[in-house]
């Protein structure tokens, strides 16, 4: 199985990392560390629903 947006999906878990890790540790605050899990969340399934649309093939126009 192929996964199209590897490197999106890497830099998502890496964020989700840094932001659990640095709340647990207690060197970020969990209101800091919230809307980072949040936003690559966010932009990852932003990249999951738009890139597919974008890369569909165009609709040749009907010919009379």
């Amino acid at each position: 199985m192929e996964y199209k947006g590897k490197k999106t999906y890497i830099v998502m878990v890496a964020t989700i990392c840094y932001a659990l890790g640095g709340a647990v540790a207690g060197f970020l605050d969990w209101g800091l560390a919230i809307p980072l899990i949040l936003g690559a969340l966010g932009l990852s399934g932003l990249r999951n629903a738009i890139v597919p649309e974008l890369v569909k093939p165009a609709e040749e126009p009907e010919r009379h």
